[in-house]
C-alpha cells in the first residue's frame, strides 16, 4: 500500500509540473486552446498509466490467490478427513507452497500457534488481500466448527465449489478478452476517422473563402476542437467500459485509458492538429 502511494504521488506531481510547463508555454506561443488539448490528456495519462499497471498487478496477485485457493483446502480437507483436528491440519499446511495465498496461510498459522482459535482466527482470512471469497470460505469454516458439523466434509464442498468457479472466471476471462479487442480496434478506427477529418475536411474549410464551403475560420476551429475532444471522451469511455467488463470497477481500465490518451495527443501534436 505504501509502494501504491508512493508511486501514484510520483506521476500526479510529474504530470502537475509537466501540464505547468506546457501551460506557460502556450501562452507564450498564443495558443491556448491547442495546448490544452494536449497537456490535459498528456499529464492525466501520466497519472493513469502508473494506476492501472498497480491496479493490473493487484488484480494479478488475487487472481493467482484466487487459483492455489483449491489446492489449499484439498490438502486442508485431506488432513481433516483423516482425524487430524483443523488447528493442526492449518499449522501443517502452511508448509506448503501457495503462492500469493502464502501471507494469509502463514498469518492463519501464526494465530492458531499463538493459541487463537481456529474459528477466530478464520474471521480475518482474505482480508489484506481483499478476496471476498477467502473472507467467506473463512465465515463458513468457522460457523462449520461452531455448529459441530463435519468439518472435513465442508472443506471438501468447499474446495469442489471454488475449483467450479475458477473454471468460469477464466472461461470468462477468455471471452471478455476479445471484447476489449474490439472495444480497443473501434476506437483506433474512430480516432483514425477523426484525424483524416482534422488533416483534410477541416483545413480544406480553412482555405476557403468563397462558394458553398465559405465559412468562418473560428467556427471551423471551434468545430475541429469539438471532435478532438470527442476523441478524449471516447478513450476515457472505453477505459472505463473495460475496467467494468474485467473488475466491475472502472479503475481496472486505467492503463488502457491512459494509454490510449497518450498515444492520441502524441498523435494529434505530431500530426500538427493541435
Amino acid at each position: 500500500m505504501r509502494r501504491e502511494t508512493a508511486i501514484s504521488a510520483v506521476s500526479i506531481t510529474v504530470a502537475f509540473l509537466i501540464a505547468a510547463a506546457v501551460t506557460v508555454l502556450s501562452v507564450r506561443m498564443g495558443r491556448n486552446d491547442s495546448i490544452l488539448l494536449f497537456s490535459i490528456p498528456f499529464a492525466a495519462s501520466i497519472v493513469l498509466i502508473p494506476a492501472g499497471v498497480l491496479r493490473k498487478m493487484r488484480l494479478s496477485q488475487i487472481d493467482s490467490a484466487r487459483k492455489n485457493l483449491p489446492e489449499f483446502l484439498r490438502d486442508l480437507s485431506d488432513y481433516t478427513m483423516y482425524g487430524v483436528p483443523l488447528s493442526d491440519a492449518v499449522v501443517r499446511v502452511s508448509a506448503n507452497d501457495y503462492g500469493s495465498l502464502n501471507p494469509e496461510i502463514k498469518e492463519l498459522a501464526r494465530k492458531v500457534k499463538g493459541g487463537e482459535p481456529v474459528e477466530e482466527a478464520m474471521e480475518n482470512f482474505g482480508q489484506s488481500i481483499g478476496i471476498m471469497d477467502l473472507q467467506r470460505i473463512g465465515v463458513i469454516l468457522r460457523k462449520a466448527g461452531e455448529s459441530g458439523s463435519n468439518t472435513a466434509d465442508v472443506i471438501s464442498l468447499i474446495s469442489n465449489f471454488t475449483s467450479q468457479l475458477q473454471l468460469l472466471r477464466e472461461e470468462r476471462v477468455a471471452e471478455m478478452r476479445n471484447y476489449n479487442l474490439i472495444l480497443m480496434v473501434s476506437f483506433a478506427v474512430f480516432f483514425i476517422v477523426i484525424l483524416i477529418i482534422d488533416l483534410q475536411f477541416f483545413h480544406a474549410i480553412k482555405l476557403s473563402n468563397t462558394g458553398a464551403f465559405a465559412f468562418h475560420s473560428t467556427g471551423a476551429t471551434v468545430l475541429e476542437r469539438i471532435f478532438d475532444i470527442g476523441i478524449y471522451v471516447e478513450a476515457a469511455g472505453i477505459g472505463a467500459i473495460i475496467g467494468m467488463v474485467k473488475n466491475r470497477n472502472p479503475s481496472s481500465g486505467f492503463l488502457e485509458m491512459g494509454s490510449m490518451l497518450l498515444i492520441s495527443s502524441l498523435v494529434l501534436a505530431i500530426a500538427g492538429v493541435i
